[in-house]
């Protein structure tokens, strides 16, 4: 029998709740993240951290389409908060002393350094499609095993 999957969702993997597509990433392959989780086989988790970046995607990615906001916002922020399917956590103290060390290395995306400090430090895996950040992480010699993208959650899960 597998084990649940602990999964910190990066930003990017949120987009979709508001209307934003994202490239690389499609209705199936949403659908199937959703079962995966509804079956119990992974555990997503979002930090609290994500809302920084996300309010300001959100609101540049409609702004650009014209789409409503405010009624995208209502019905989107409450089904992230309270679907049951995240679970918000915030970063623990070592992660975030990790984050600090990693924007003094250079990467300058301070949550991302946020979600792969916490993924590492709590055990997690860290599902994103940033390859900056792998390549980052890889060329400091920080492990990368933790990284996956949906598709590898995907596999991970039905094992």
């Amino acid at each position: 029998m597998s084990s649940t999957v602990r999964a910190l969702l990066d930003t990017t993997y949120l987009l979709p709740s508001f209307g934003i597509s994202v490239r690389g990433l499609t209705r199936r392959d949403l659908a199937d993240m959703r079962d995966a989780g509804l079956a119990g086989n992974v555990e997503y988790f979002c930090l609290s951290a994500c809302w920084v970046e996300l309010i300001g995607k959100v609101v540049r990615e409609t702004s650009k389409v014209g789409l409503n906001l405010n009624s995208i916002v209502r019905r989107s922020v409450p089904s992230l908060l309270r679907s049951g399917l995240y679970r918000w956590i915030d970063p623990p103290d070592e992660a975030v002393l990790l984050a600090f060390r990693l924007r003094a290395e250079g990467h300058k995306d301070v949550v991302d350094n946020l979600l792969y400090a916490t993924a590492l430090i709590e055990g997690m895996r860290l599902v994103t499609m940033d390859e900056a950040l792998r390549r980052f992480l890889e060329e400091r010699g920080y492990e990368t095993g933790i990284l996956v993208t949906h598709r590898e959650l995907l596999r991970l899960a039905k094992r």
